[in-house]
């Protein structure tokens, strides 16, 4: 795992839940800067990222609904 797949996977799921990425890695690991971090060129550690993945799996399902 790359800093690349963390970035991407990051974004991915923002852009699915409808979050900005800094509120993705603020809600997983308590780390707003995480993913600004990480595209500076930044690493974190292999348990922040498999918590980062963790969340983001845990809650993939729980897209938000539209409004109607």
């Amino acid at each position: 795992m790359s800093n690349a797949d963390i970035i991407v996977e990051i974004e991915e799921f923002a852009r699915f839940a409808g979050i900005a990425p800094a509120t993705v890695t603020s809600r997983a690991v308590g780390n707003s800067r995480l993913h600004r971090n990480l595209k500076a060129g930044r690493t974190c550690t292999l348990a922040v990222a498999e918590r980062v993945r963790a969340y983001m799996t845990a809650h993939r399902s729980q897209r938000p609904e539209a409004s109607e």
